[in-house]
């Protein structure tokens, strides 16, 4: 009983040292949640029958979806020899994967112990009996499909809304919004104006003409870096290196608005949609004093933007 217990432990920890491998060896750092996950978070804590009727649902979308592709590949028979070799060992495999998910079934029906993991690429596991079994489809469209079904199933029997709701994000910057933020506009000397911050931004510009262009203008860059600092306290609490000193903004091929910040010297980065501060790296640079200490909540960090002018005049088109 012993030795089966610690090879089964050590499927747990073999799985966890793959996703963390997985992890570490990508480039981007994917920090999206989709609702399975989201509601896979908040299942972690809640009561056992929640929990039962969640790992139920998603056992038997598995195994209906695996099911399905087996028949699929029956009503579709390959062409090649070796294609019908290789199809043929898939077929094997899987309806052996089947029978497996069938056994979890049982298992859970035995009243063996039910947890949730959920690893740094955000993948969920389900642990039956301190076996963990990777919720997935045999292929990635059967895995929307399935995340669908799961979620539509569960929140049939129960009121879902609190789960998806967006006051359920893990950080405070987020939340954050211009309306939270004081604004004044200051005389200084040689005539410059500048449009100061509650948060410690300091916009200087030459003069004050198009006051309300450059209000906005200084507003949305405000937004841009709450935006940055809400993923950025997430990749630290996800245990990823930020490496301020290799920190950089660099545009991204055939899209618009989206930009990717790299954080640190393995080029790991997140992708986000920073219009302004992507148009212009030199001002991202500067930026990154305030970004580095906000993140740390020194909120008492100010910092000035001399003649923001440049910045507002190249972003236009």
């Amino acid at each position: 009983m012993i030795a089966q217990y610690s090879k089964q432990l050590l499927s747990i920890i073999f799985f966890v040292l793959y996703c963390l491998h997985q992890v570490s060896s990508a480039s981007e750092i994917n920090l999206s949640r989709s609702k399975l996950v989201q509601l896979a978070l908040h299942l972690e804590r809640a009561d056992k029958e929640k929990q039962y009727y969640f790992t139920q649902i998603a056992l038997y979308e598995m195994f209906d979806s695996y099911q399905q592709e087996v028949e699929r590949s029956i009503s579709d028979p390959p062409k090649t020899p070796k294609r019908k070799r290789d199809i043929y060992r898939w077929r094997s495999a899987t309806r052996a994967y089947i029978h497996q998910l069938d056994s979890y079934l049982y298992l859970m029906d035995s009243g063996d112990p039910i947890n949730f993991f959920m690893s740094p690429q955000k993948q969920l596991f389900i642990i039956i009996s301190n076996t963990a079994v990777i919720i997935s489809g045999p292929n990635s469209g059967a895995d929307k499909q399935m995340e669908t079904n799961i979620v539509d199933q569960f929140c049939s029997q129960y009121d879902c809304q609190i789960y998806f709701s967006h006051t359920s994000n893990e950080s405070r910057y987020s939340q954050l919004s211009s309306d939270d933020v004081e604004t004044e506009w200051l005389f200084e000397r040689n005539n410059k104006m500048s449009f100061t911050m509650s948060n410690g931004l300091n916009f200087q510009f030459s003069d004050i003409v198009n006051r309300p262009s450059k209000e906005y203008w200084s507003i949305n860059v405000s937004n841009e870096l709450n935006l940055l600092l809400d993923y950025l306290s997430r990749v630290q609490k996800k245990g990823q290196l930020i490496d301020w000193l290799s920190m950089r903004i660099v545009t991204l091929p055939l899209t618009d608005n989206a930009y990717k910040v790299i954080i640190n010297d393995n080029n790991h980065y997140i992708k986000l949609p920073l219009p302004l501060l992507g148009r212009h790296p030199d001002l991202f640079h500067v930026l990154i004093p305030w970004i580095k200490n906000h993140l740390a909540e020194n909120i008492d960090y100010r910092i000035q933007i001399r003649n923001a002018d440049q910045y507002l005049l190249k972003g236009k088109k």
